[in-house]
């Protein structure tokens, strides 16, 4: 943290708790309390009126009356702080005091930007219910346990020491030690069931050196180690929107004609995954596939196969 950051930090903490002594300060920010009075000096220097009081009952404190003002943060930076407070805001469902504080100094709208990292779908609300446990169980430092439905089509009981709440790529996933694999591991809220927090005081901390980034943490890592294919679909307009919700469309071409109505041409690259053909099944009616031709003649095999248990 930069001094700055911490003379910012250092103004709000005295604006909420009113007045702390300078060891209370020194503690909480790892320093002296030579650093914390320098620190007091600065801010007074700077216009802001914090002071110290010696004696019985002193300490450091702020006059009751100040409010932040544009010689702390600009414009812009207000801008930002809001931002990400109103993010935290949708994960916590409450907003903080500073929050409110900043909102009230700033002269433009604070509400241009909402955070909602819910579903449309009930699943959003399961998610919810799965998100709190976790981060209690993060924040006491406990195990939990669950089943999780993996990529391959298997169901497994995990006990995992859970480190962080990620996320990423559209999803949430828990980041953590994983008992059953002994090593470090991504799972996806939604294909958690049966979560417990068990209770049991964590034994695993994260390590310092660890990469969170390493793809081979994340359980499900054997999709994105399959080849890209590089599909030419002919798709109903009416569903183009579903393989653009998934997938970067490379190339698209509007087409018409009386036999199939309105429809496009697109280029898209997909996973060579299991999966694959059920995602293309979905498509019913509304998709033909004109390149390549081996995912086109596997496609057809299928479609026969299906035709013959009628």
């Amino acid at each position: 943290m930069t001094n700055t950051e911490n003379l910012f930090e250092l103004v709000y903490l005295l604006m909420d708790k009113k007045q702390m002594t300078a060891r209370e300060l020194a503690a909480h920010f790892g320093v002296s309390s030579r650093t914390v009075y320098r620190w007091v000096d600065c801010l007074s220097l700077a216009g802001i009126p914090v002071f110290a009081t010696k004696g019985s009952g002193g300490g450091i404190g702020i006059d009751e009356g100040y409010a932040l003002d544009k010689t702390v943060l600009t414009e812009d930076e207000k801008q930002s702080v809001v931002a990400s407070l109103n993010a935290f805001k949708a994960l916590t469902g409450a907003e903080s005091s500073a929050a409110k504080k900043l909102k009230s100094l700033s002269k433009q709208n604070p509400e241009w930007l909402k955070v909602d990292f819910g579903t449309w779908s009930p699943l959003g609300r399961y998610i919810r219910t799965v998100f709190d446990i976790l981060k209690n169980a993060i924040l006491h430092k406990t195990i939990v346990t669950f089943d999780y439905f993996s990529t391959g089509g298997r169901s497994e009981c995990r006990t995992v020491h859970p480190w962080k709440i990620v996320f990423r790529g559209q999803a949430w996933y828990v980041f953590g030690w994983c008992e059953a694999r002994q090593s470090a591991r991504y799972f996806k809220l939604s294909r958690i069931q049966n979560l417990k927090d068990i209770g049991k005081t964590s034994s695993v901390d994260i390590p310092s050196d660890l990469d969170t980034d390493e793809g081979n943490a994340y359980s499900g890592k054997d999709e994105f180690d399959n080849q890209m294919l590089h599909l030419v679909l002919k798709v109903s307009s009416s569903s183009v929107y579903r393989i653009m919700d998934e997938y970067f469309v490379e190339k698209e071409m509007s087409c018409s004609d009386e036999k199939d109505g309105e429809f496009s041409i697109i280029n898209v690259q997909v996973p060579d995954a299991y999966w694959l053909y059920n995602w293309l099944l979905s498509f019913g009616t509304e998709i033909e596939i004109l390149e390549p031709s081996f995912v086109k003649e596997k496609f057809a095999n299928i479609v026969r196969q299906m035709y013959g248990r009628l």
